[in-house]
């Protein structure tokens, strides 16, 4: 059976005598907690999302550790390679030779970053093949070239098509003489969807060391793949440490460090915005309270005089001022995770009918907004809301047991 304290609260909460500015009050309350409540688990889902996406996408693509050759020239790369990756917490290692470049396609001309791999070592660092729009990078040869989809996109490049490719020369002094001009066939095509697809293009690493007239048996560096993607500056640090060479030692840190960094400072400051939100949202309810015990001073101070403690008042009080942060919550949870749930195919249908992307890929390196919705944020967010109803509602009630039953009806 109800306690007598629940019972009141029903009754209260359901009752058409109250004021419409108290109802209104106790619904703005209601729906400010719901909303703020909705809009951080959403918000929280889609900075999950893009911690995710740069996990598997962007770092599944590029190297976790690079050792570059100061000099631009590594000797005797396969043994130092087998030696580096026996290092524990290295996965793979791959040589690259790497040159700036410019494209060209008719009257387009399109700056790019030439990349020299060999696809046997490059597919145990890096997941490019399976990003693949079009075409094979098994064969990667000669004059072929696999380009990112960007590129292909704005020189109107298709597989099979060919492509003039120019690579700087340069003098004994290393000032730039002039530069060689060369006929490419497009043998693939990488859709990353990110700004790899806009800036970079992969060539045989023979090949590109001809063109660039490397000495034989020489790379500009070793690229790591690496276990765990946040032991990378120690573990480039202990790469650095093995290698007799004069290297840069750089790891994703450097290049994409901002992108998780900017990502975990967005999460701390949609926490401390939206969570101020419901604190707003939640002082609404000591308002409402208040507002409602002014309103049945009448009927608390007859309560009092018929026996009924003043524990009592108060618990009926705080259960009538969290049953709004209770319904608020449940609600804005429930709203939530649809959002979080249904964010992504939203914008995919949005960016149809807008007909271009919202996040430019040629700066973002995702063009769509991911989610992944963790129910321990769900969780937290639903504790937080609850919590903070329940606490704002402990003076209203107590002031509610404070009546003077004889003052209050010595005024009737």
């Amino acid at each position: 059976m109800a306690s007598l304290a629940w019972q009141l609260a029903r009754r209260y909460r359901s009752t058409r005598h109250t004021s419409g500015f108290i109802r209104f009050i106790s619904a703005s309350s209601t729906l400010g907690i719901g909303l703020g409540v909705a809009v951080l688990i959403l918000a929280l889902s889609v900075m999950n999302g893009f911690e995710q996406a740069l996990k598997q996408r962007l770092l599944s693509v590029i190297p976790h550790i690079e050792l570059e050759s100061v000099q631009g020239q590594l000797a005797d790369w396969p043994d130092k390679l087998a030696n580096l990756s026996a290092v524990p917490g290295v996965t793979a290692g791959a040589p690259y030779i790497k040159s700036n470049g410019m494209l060209r396609a008719g009257a387009e001309v399109k700056a790019v970053q030439v990349r020299g791999i060999e696809p046997l070592f490059e597919q145990q660092i890096s997941d490019i093949g399976q990003y693949l729009y079009a075409g094979e990078l098994d064969s990667l040869q000669g004059n072929q070239v696999v380009l990112g989809h960007g590129i292909a996109q704005a020189l109107g490049l298709k597989l099979g098509q060919t492509i003039q490719l120019l690579l700087p020369r340069f003098s004994d002094d290393g000032r730039l003489a002039s530069h060689r001009t060369l006929n490419l066939q497009v043998s693939g095509i990488v859709q990353m969807g990110g700004q790899l697809d806009y800036s970079q293009i992969w060539v045989s690493m023979p090949a590109l060391a001809d063109w660039l007239q490397q000495p034989a048996s020489t790379v500009h560096g070793l690229a790591f793949r690496i276990d765990d993607i946040f032991a990378a500056p120690q573990l480039a640090r202990e790469l650095g440490r093995a290698v007799q060479d004069y290297v840069y030692v750089l790891d994703w840190f450097r290049a994409q460090g901002h992108v998780y960094q900017d990502i975990q400072m967005v999460r701390t400051i949609l926490y401390l915005v939206l969570g101020l939100v419901i604190t707003v949202a939640c002082f609404n309810i000591v308002a409402t309270l208040m507002m409602a015990v002014r309103e049945k001073e009448s009927d608390i101070a007859i309560l009092l005089t018929m026996g009924m403690a003043p524990r009592q008042l108060v618990k009926t009080f705080m259960y009538l001022g969290w049953l709004n942060g209770l319904l608020g919550s449940l609600g804005g949870t429930l709203c939530g995770v649809l959002l979080a749930w249904q964010i992504e195919p939203i914008f995919a249908a949005v960016t149809k009918l807008l007909g271009k992307s919202l996040l430019d890929p040629s700066i973002y390196f995702i063009d769509y907004i991911p989610s992944l919705l963790m129910w321990q944020d769900v969780l937290l967010t639903l504790i937080i809301a609850l919590s903070l109803s329940f606490l704002a509602t402990f003076y209203p009630a107590w002031r509610a047991s404070q009546i003077e039953p004889a003052i209050v009806l010595g005024q009737r």
